[in-house]
């Protein structure tokens, strides 16, 4: 059977993605993750200032306020994860007493407490397939929040994160 031009070039194409697919690691299913994680955060924190400066200007990054280093499971977890900017999150490394007074200034003594908690929890070991799991799951939520972009209050925020915890698993 001959095949056009665009059918071979198609055909070459589902090829390639599926070797690329065949060779990613558990690392880079982690990072895939981790980069619809960090939309997620962007969307639920549209329109809001940096959670140390209150300033809106610049770059605008997903920061973590326990670090990924000291427990990976914290890498996912919406809950420690908040907009902050590209300098504090990049060039003062989390700019972490800024973070705790943004929290608290926005949330409350008591939150950032059981933020402070969140380092306790074990750490989660995800395999490859309950990696690609989390990622459709994840690709959903952002496909949804894209389709209704709204600026949030403070403690809808943390609502939103929390359900959305629940269903990310």
């Amino acid at each position: 059977k001959m095949y056009s031009v665009n059918e071979s070039k198609k055909k070459e194409s589902i090829k390639k993605a599926i070797l690329k697919e065949s060779i990613k690691t558990l690392s880079d299913y982690k990072k895939e993750l981790q980069k619809e994680i960090n939309t997620i955060v962007r969307l639920i924190d549209y329109g809001q200032a940096c959670i140390c400066t209150d300033s809106k200007n610049g770059k605008m990054n997903a920061g973590h306020y326990i670090s990924v280093g000291s427990n990976d499971t914290l890498r996912f977890h919406l809950e420690n994860i908040w907009l902050q900017s590209e300098y504090s999150n990049t060039y003062k490394s989390g700019d972490t007493l800024k973070y705790q007074q943004g929290i608290t200034m926005l949330f409350g003594k008591e939150y950032l407490d059981y933020m402070n908690s969140l380092q306790s929890i074990k750490p989660v070991k995800l395999t490859i397939p309950e990696l690609k799991d989390k990622i459709a799951i994840t690709r959903k939520i952002v496909r949804e929040l894209k389709e209704n972009p709204t600026i949030n209050s403070s403690l809808d925020r943390i609502e939103i994160r929390r359900k959305l915890n629940k269903r990310i698993g």
